[in-house]
């Protein structure tokens, strides 16, 4: 196999970390009654499809495997994390979220449950694992881009084009690309994790035009940006406007110039201690993102006046901390076992 198949670029493990820790802050500042800290964290799912676009042709592209190996190696990599966390959310929301068993068969298969629900009503796609509505969508994108992984570049340039035509319809309308994850929008979704993706793809094939790598300073710019307030739009968005949908131009922004720029820059494997660090952040980076909504469900429950916004800040900074412990804990005893018990029997 050649050299890049196989290298490990760990400045953009480190790059990922950063984004788990972004979305994490965005969803516990939401949770505890506080949704205008790191209010542009959504961005981080934007910032993986990149990412996955630039990983997956780095290490597929030019690689001679069939289809069913390539979707074996996505299921292996996806599903343990995904399990359980469908599982644990299972048992804690049961009785909120009927019918169970459909349901359950739908959050452990990666089928979202489509409709047409009412107006001003946005049902989850994944009940169980609210979460797991940009893993199908990555999904999705990443299987289907398999056998078009060798497109010219006209044609990726094509897909680059369409797609992100529809993200500035999505961004000009709703002031912002925070979609996909409902039955309402999940179409949406799929142009907005294919333009990222397929960024992440062109930024692969144009490598050779990358800047000096960096390392801290790209993910000092990652957290900048998710960090940034909301920014004016339409009146339904609660912000005063001027005609121009501000924040949905600053989502685009970030999304088609920065964190290509960032992917590119982060594209390295930095050693000593700081390569050390991105490799440990990067392997419970997944796990952060897959894990942390059934976390905070679990410390829910056993907090006594859950129900009473705004939560705590203490709340909040403890569940940071627990979220990270429980993610750390599930790659090293579940994860990455079941992971190499999987490959082995491949």
């Amino acid at each position: 196999m050649r050299e890049h198949e196989t290298q490990r670029f760990a400045a953009l493990d480190g790059l990922r970390a950063a984004a788990a820790l972004g979305v994490l802050l965005y969803h516990v500042a939401g949770w505890t009654g506080r949704p205008g800290w790191f209010a542009h964290g959504y961005l981080a799912v934007d910032f993986f499809f990149c990412l996955s676009g630039f990983v997956l042709a780095h290490a597929f592209e030019r690689r001679q495997i069939g289809w069913p190996a390539y979707v074996w190696i996505r299921v292996v990599r996806i599903w343990p994390l995904l399990v359980l966390s469908t599982v644990i959310g299972a048992i804690l929301t049961s009785r909120h979220s009927p019918p169970f068993w459909p349901n359950l068969a739908r959050g452990l298969l990666l089928v979202p449950r489509l409709g047409h629900p009412a107006d001003w009503t946005f049902p989850s796609l994944f009940p169980f694992n609210p979460l797991a509505w940009s893993l199908c969508l990555e999904v999705i994108v990443s299987v289907l881009w398999f056998p078009l992984r060798r497109l010219p570049d006209l044609g990726l340039m094509a897909v680059v084009l369409l797609s992100g035509a529809m993200m500035v319809y999505v961004a000009s309308t709703l002031n912002g690309i925070e979609t996909g994850w409902d039955q309402a929008t999940f179409w949406w979704g799929v142009a907005r994790a294919s333009f990222s993706f397929s960024l992440g793809w062109v930024c692969w094939r144009y490598r050779a035009l990358a800047p000096k790598p960096r390392l801290l300073a790209p993910v000092l710019a990652l957290l900048a940006a998710m960090a940034v307030p909301l920014l004016p739009g339409p009146p339904w968005t609660g912000l005063a406007w001027n005609g121009v949908p501000w924040n949905g131009l600053y989502d685009l922004a970030c999304v088609a110039m920065l964190f290509p720029m960032l992917v590119l820059v982060g594209a390295h494997d930095p050693q000593g201690v700081a390569g050390a660090v991105c490799r440990t952040t990067g392997d419970v980076s997944y796990p952060l993102y897959a894990m942390h909504w059934a976390t905070w469900a679990v410390m829910l429950r056993l907090y006594p006046y859950r129900w009473e916004l705004p939560l705590p800040a203490w709340f909040g900074v403890l569940g940071v901390f627990v979220a990270l412990a429980t993610a750390w804990a599930a790659f090293r005893f579940y994860d990455a076992p079941v992971r190499r018990w999987l490959r082995a029997r491949s």
